[in-house]
């Protein structure tokens, strides 16, 4: 079961102040397909480890599922 997703933040401007749109995604392969940029470079950016690919109207977020377990209280 995976327990994280991708958030792609869309902003208006460069100087991320307002938020233009927020894209969920189950895997960095799929917001890939979206940008149309190699899953690779995406993970590498949002490491902070690549410097090719220019998105100053964009940030990228991991977030987590909710737990499935269930707690019973009795």
């Amino acid at each position: 079961m995976k327990k994280n997703c991708w958030y792609l933040y869309l902003f208006e401007g460069e100087d991320k102040t307002d938020i233009f749109k927020i894209m969920k995604f189950d895997t960095i392969s799929e917001m890939s397909e979206v940008l149309q940029i190699k899953p690779a470079v995406l993970s590498n950016y949002f490491h902070g480890q690549s410097t090719k690919i220019m998105l100053e109207s964009c940030s990228i977020c991991r977030g987590y599922y909710p737990s499935q377990r269930r707690i019973y209280i009795s």
